[in-house]
């Protein structure tokens, strides 16, 4: 099989006009594309093949949508996400090239601007990244060769490709998944899947060779980061315990300010907003677990909410449902 087939089969797709950005209205699920859509409490599972985890910064009425290629030596996805701070990465010996299919460019990691740029994920990471909107982005899965540029490659790097190479990555990636719903006998071929393996690992070599590395991550934005994971550390070790901006950042040991300024720029919020955020989403998974799980005053009372009619306020404007809700249906989702 040569690129013509990829052609062939991306004309047996829906007409996608040139200047639109891909969606999942041009793809249909095949014995070769998986296509599945999620909620917030079980896109996790997803991520585990990364070590990541996601936290939902609002509800959301939009499903979480994947579309996923597996080929023998890599796995190509396509993923609509939602609103949220990603945790992780642990990849062992593995990458993740994460391409930007959409025009989004308000996503931070570690506090800096992702912009544009595609992100390259090997090893471990300790990324903190910040997804205020959802964004539409391309995924390749693959354990990389010990050989230049991808060994010098560890922890995550920010690429800034030339426009067209970025365009046609993208091209190459909407064009492999419509392949795979429109024509997945055409993959059934051994042949035809080494030239489809070998045409991703082709183009994502050429990005980064011809990209702009963004660098590391400036020395008072690594700071920032150290000083979030360390107020997080406080809040987790006893969060029936709500302490004052002041006197979290008096046992961070930074001043007010620094402490605002760091969870501003790592978290894009305040530290009471972000202290929130955590303490909600650690009641909803409490909610959701096995049986044995206490009541909704007790998970309230647990991580700091005394008053509970403004705590179910806060839950509901959070998950777009009552704590009662949730418990109710893990209920019944565990009969």
């Amino acid at each position: 099989m040569d690129r013509s087939h990829l052609d062939i089969a991306r004309a047996r797709a829906p007409e996608i006009a040139p200047d639109r950005l891909p969606s999942f209205q041009g793809l249909k699920p095949s014995s070769a594309l998986e296509l599945q859509s999620y909620d917030i409490d079980h896109f996790g599972e997803t991520e585990r093949y990364a070590g990541a985890s996601s936290m939902p910064l609002s509800a959301g009425a939009t499903a979480i949508m994947r579309a996923r290629l597996s080929l023998p030596n890599l796995s190509l996805s396509l993923v609509k996400t939602f609103p949220r701070i990603i945790r992780g990465y642990q990849l062992a010996d593995a990458a993740a090239v994460v391409v930007p299919m959409d025009h989004v460019t308000s996503t931070r990691i570690n506090g800096q601007s992702i912009g544009s740029s595609i992100v390259i994920l090997k090893g471990a990471s300790d990324c903190l990244v910040y997804e205020p909107v959802g964004r539409l982005i391309g995924v390749v899965y693959f354990t990389p060769p010990a050989c230049k540029p991808w060994a010098g490659l560890d922890g995550y790097h920010l690429l800034s490709p030339p426009p067209d190479m970025l365009a046609s990555l993208r091209s190459l990636i909407s064009t492999t998944l419509e392949s795979a719903a429109y024509d997945p006998d055409m993959l059934n071929e051994p042949s035809s899947r080494a030239v489809v393996e070998q045409s991703l690992l082709d183009a994502m070599d050429g990005v980064i060779r011809s990209s702009v590395n963004s660098g590391s991550v400036h020395a008072a934005t690594e700071s920032y980061r150290r000083i979030v994971a360390e107020m997080e550390r406080m809040i987790r070790h006893d969060p029936r315990i709500w302490p004052k901006t002041t006197e979290l950042a008096e046992r961070v040991g930074v001043s007010v300010r620094t402490l605002q300024s760091a969870t501003q720029a790592i978290c894009g919020m305040s530290p009471h907003r972000y202290s929130r955020v955590l303490r909600l989403w650690s009641v909803r998974r409490q909610l959701r677990a096995g049986p044995g799980r206490r009541s909704v005053k007790a998970c309230a009372i647990a991580h700091g909410f005394w008053h509970l009619s403004e705590f179910a306020a806060s839950y509901r404007a959070a998950f777009g449902e009552l704590p009662s809700e949730t418990l109710y249906r893990s209920l019944r989702e565990t009969i």
